[in-house]
C-alpha cells in the first residue's frame, strides 16, 4: 500500500514538473525581444495570453480609445470594433470602444475632449507631434505608469523594450506617462514618389539629393501628365526643405551645427531665414502649377494622395518595407522611397499610448496596452480586420488585403509592437531584421532626451503657435511671396515673445549639456 502511495506521489510530482516547465517554455518565448530576433517577432499565441485566466475574476469594464488614422474610418469600423471586443471579453473581461480620428482632427478634439473633463481611457501620444507627451504632462492631463503598475499589469510588453530605450520615456520630472509602441526608431525623410512616373520618365533617383533637384522631374510631370498633381503638399505635410550641416530631425527640440562642438542651438527665427532660398523655390513652383492651388487648405494630404494622383509626396519617417502602406495610402500605386536626410535616432517616444487621468479603469487600460502590443492575434485584428474579410492570408506571416473591403486603417505604427504585424505585399520578409538595423545605426543627435519645460513660457507659446497657424502653412506650400510674407511672419513671432522663449530654451539646453557632459 505504501509503495502505491509512494508510486502516486512521485507521479504526482513528475507531471507538475513538466507542467511547470512548459509553462515557463511557453512564457519564455513569448517574451522573445525583436532585438534578439527579428525574424520571431515578439508575439503571442492568443491562446497563451496569460490575462486570460484571470478574466473570470475581473468585473467587465468597458474602455475608451482615441488614435488616428490616415482616412475616415470604413464602413467596417464597427464589425472589426465587435470582433475585437469578442476576444477582449474572453482575455480581460473588457470590452472597448474605439474612437478613430483623421490627423487633421485628432489633436483639436482630444484637446476639447480633455478641456471638458470628458471620462476617456487610452490615447495615441507622440513626443513633440500630436498629443504632445511633456506638455500635457505638465496640465496633468496624464496617469503616470508606475514600476509597479507596469510589472503587474504589462510585463509581457515591457520585457520587449530594450532597456536601452526605456529612459526614452521619462518625462522632465523623471517618471513615466506613456507607453511605447516599439517600431521603427530612426526618422529618415524621404520624398515618395510613384514607380510609373519614375519609369515613364527615366528618373535617376540616386540623382536627388535635395528639394532642388527635383524641379526637371517636375516639369516633366507638368508638361506630359497634366492631370497629374506633380507635388502634392497639404496643411499637414510641410517640412520638405533639409539641410545636411544641421543635426536635428523634424520634432526634436534642439537644432545645431555638425561640426559645432559647443552644440549651440540654431533660434527658431534663424531657421526660418536659412529658408529664404527654399521658400522662394517653392513659390515659383506653386506658379509653375507644380504644386496643387489648395495645399494650404486641405488639411490632411493622405486624403489627396487616396485619388492617386500625386507624384511626389513627402514622408518625415520613412522605414523599411514602408512602402506598402504608401501604396495602399497613394490609390494603390507601387512608390519608390527617396532618402533626403540620414537616419536620425528619435528614441521611442515618438509614438505612444497614455492613459488619461480621467480614466476610472487605469488597470485594465493598462492590460489592454500589453495585449496589443504582446497578442499577435488582437494586433493584426486591429491593424488589418478580418481575415477573410478584409484581408486574406498568403503565408504565416503575409496577407493581401482586399481592395475596398471597408477596413483599411493602414497605421499598424499607432496600434501596438509593429514587429508582430503581418507583411504585406512588398514588405520583405526581412523587414524587421532591416528595421531593427536602422534603430542601431541610425544618427543619435545631442538632443536626444531633450524636451522643453513650458511652465516659464506657456502664453508665448500659445501665440508663436497662433502666428504659425497664420503663416507658416502658406509659405510652406509655396503659396505666398516670402520676400513680402517672410518678414511679417517674423516680426509677429517677435511680438509673440518668441526672444523670451529662445532664452528660457537655451538656459534648459545649456542645463541639458552639462548634465550630459558635453559642456
Amino acid at each position: 500500500m505504501n509503495k502505491t502511495k509512494n508510486g502516486l506521489m512521485k507521479l504526482l510530482c513528475i507531471v507538475l514538473v513538466v507542467s511547470l516547465m512548459a509553462a515557463c517554455s511557453k512564457n519564455n518565448n513569448n517574451n522573445a525581444s525583436p532585438s534578439a530576433s527579428a525574424s520571431s517577432p515578439a508575439a503571442s499565441d492568443p491562446a497563451a495570453s496569460p490575462s486570460e485566466s484571470s478574466a473570470p475574476d475581473l468585473p467587465e469594464v468597458k474602455l475608451t480609445f482615441y488614435y488616428p488614422v490616415g482616412s475616415a474610418p470604413g464602413a467596417d469600423q464597427q464589425k472589426v470594433n465587435d470582433e475585437i471586443n469578442k476576444y477582449l471579453k474572453e482575455k480581460i473581461n473588457a470590452t472597448v470602444d474605439l474612437k478613430p480620428l483623421t490627423f487633421d482632427e485628432y489633436e483639436p478634439k482630444l484637446n476639447a475632449v480633455m478641456a471638458a473633463g470628458e471620462a476617456f481611457d487610452i490615447a495615441w501620444s507622440s513626443r513633440g507631434w500630436l498629443l504632445n507627451y511633456q506638455p500635457n504632462i505638465d496640465k496633468g492631463a496624464f496617469t503616470e505608469l508606475t514600476d509597479a503598475m507596469i510589472e503587474q499589469y504589462a510585463p509581457q510588453a515591457r520585457a520587449n523594450i530594450p532597456d536601452k530605450f526605456w529612459p526614452d520615456m521619462k518625462a522632465n520630472d523623471g517618471k513615466v506617462y506613456g507607453f511605447p509602441i516599439y517600431q521603427v526608431s530612426a526618422k529618415t525623410k524621404s520624398l515618395v514618389v510613384q514607380k510609373r512616373f519614375i519609369d515613364k520618365y527615366n528618373l535617376d533617383v540616386s540623382s536627388i539629393h535635395t528639394y532642388k533637384d527635383l524641379e526637371p522631374f517636375l516639369k516633366q510631370i507638368k508638361d506630359g501628365d497634366p492631370s497629374i498633381i506633380p507635388l502634392g503638399m497639404a496643411a499637414n505635410s510641410w517640412g520638405l526643405y533639409t539641410n545636411p550641416d544641421d543635426v536635428g530631425a523634424d520634432g526634436l527640440a534642439a537644432v545645431y551645427k555638425k561640426n559645432d562642438a559647443s552644440y549651440t542651438r540654431i533660434k527658431e527665427i534663424d531657421q526660418y531665414n536659412e529658408k529664404l532660398d527654399f521658400y522662394k523655390t517653392l513659390h515659383q513652383w506653386y506658379k509653375a502649377g507644380y504644386i496643387n492651388e489648395d495645399a494650404p487648405i486641405i488639411q490632411n494630404i493622405n486624403d489627396l494622395k487616396a485619388k492617386g494622383n500625386v507624384a511626389v509626396g513627402l514622408e518625415f519617417t520613412s522605414k523599411p518595407g514602408g512602402e506598402a502602406d504608401e501604396k495602399n495610402i497613394n490609390g494603390g500605386n507601387d512608390v519608390v522611397y527617396i532618402p533626403l536626410t540620414d537616419s536620425y535616432f528619435t528614441g521611442i517616444a515618438s509614438a505612444m499610448h497614455v492613459i488619461s487621468r480621467t480614466s476610472k479603469n487605469p488597470e485594465r487600460a493598462l492590460m489592454l496596452l500589453n495585449l496589443l502590443n504582446t497578442d499577435k492575434y488582437l494586433y493584426n485584428l486591429i491593424c488589418n480586420g478580418i481575415e477573410g474579410t478584409h484581408y486574406t492570408k498568403t503565408g504565416d506571416n503575409t496577407i493581401e488585403p482586399i481592395k475596398d473591403s471597408g477596413y483599411a486603417p493602414n497605421g499598424d505604427w499607432v496600434f501596438g509592437d509593429q514587429f508582430n504585424a503581418y507583411l504585406k505585399p512588398g514588405q520583405a520578409p526581412d523587414v524587421w531584421e532591416r528595421t531593427v538595423k536602422l534603430n542601431d545605426e541610425a544618427v543619435v543627435s545631442a538632443a536626444y532626451g531633450f524636451s522643453v519645460n513650458e511652465e516659464k513660457i506657456k502664453s508665448e507659446i500659445a501665440n508663436i503657435e497662433a502666428a504659425k497657424t497664420e503663416y507658416r502653412v502658406t509659405l510652406e506650400t509655396g503659396a505666398v511671396d516670402p520676400t513680402t510674407i517672410l518678414p511679417k511672419f517674423i516680426d509677429k513671432l517677435k511680438a509673440s515673445g518668441i526672444e523670451k522663449v529662445d532664452a528660457e530654451v537655451d538656459a534648459q539646453w545649456d542645463a541639458f549639456l552639462k548634465s550630459k557632459g558635453l559642456r
